[in-house]
């Protein structure tokens, strides 16, 4: 599936107008509802657009890694990818810290919100980068193979495959 969606632009450029198409559905409905009152089935309709949102995200993406843009993109996303598990983790304390212990209104103020997602991606991204030049993968990753293969692995790159 994979092999294929990397082939092909027109498959990702389809889904993402029809998810498009659905998202404008979907918030037309929200404007409805609120128009008249009705607030019943507004959570189930935002949860609906939010999914549609982030379905067309993955489709631009994808349409992206077509372009000429590809080696950048992969320069960006392949070491925060490498370390997935442990940059939600990390995300998730530092939000939570924002918010709690510094104030931030980044639950109530969706400029707030975007702000502390830059600063946290750009954050996480330099401290990817860095790592994965000593070590194989992220720390919490290293982690959850060790869990779940009941064996320790190997966390350094040793010195003659360190990148200069």
């Amino acid at each position: 599936m994979i092999e294929k969606i990397e082939r092909s632009t027109r498959g990702p450029l389809l889904l993402g107008l029809a998810f498009a198409a659905g998202l404008a559905a979907a918030l037309w409905v929200q404007a409805s509802m609120r128009a008249v009152g009705a607030t019943t089935y507004l959570p189930a309709t935002t949860t609906l657009a939010d999914l549609l949102l982030a379905g067309i995200y993955v489709c631009a993406l994808l349409v992206l890694l077509r372009a000429p843009l590809r080696p950048a993109l992969r320069f960006v996303f392949a070491p925060l990818g490498r370390m997935a598990l442990t940059n939600y983790l990390t995300a998730t304390l530092l939000v939570l810290a924002a918010s709690h212990l510094l104030g931030l209104p980044i639950g109530q103020s969706s400029s707030a919100a975007f702000q502390a997602a830059g600063v946290i991606l750009m954050a996480q991204w330099l401290f990817s980068a860095l790592w994965l030049r000593r070590y194989r993968q992220g720390p919490m990753e290293w982690l959850w193979r060790w869990a779940t293969w009941a064996r320790r692995p190997t966390l350094r790159i040793p010195r003659a495959e360190l990148i200069p």
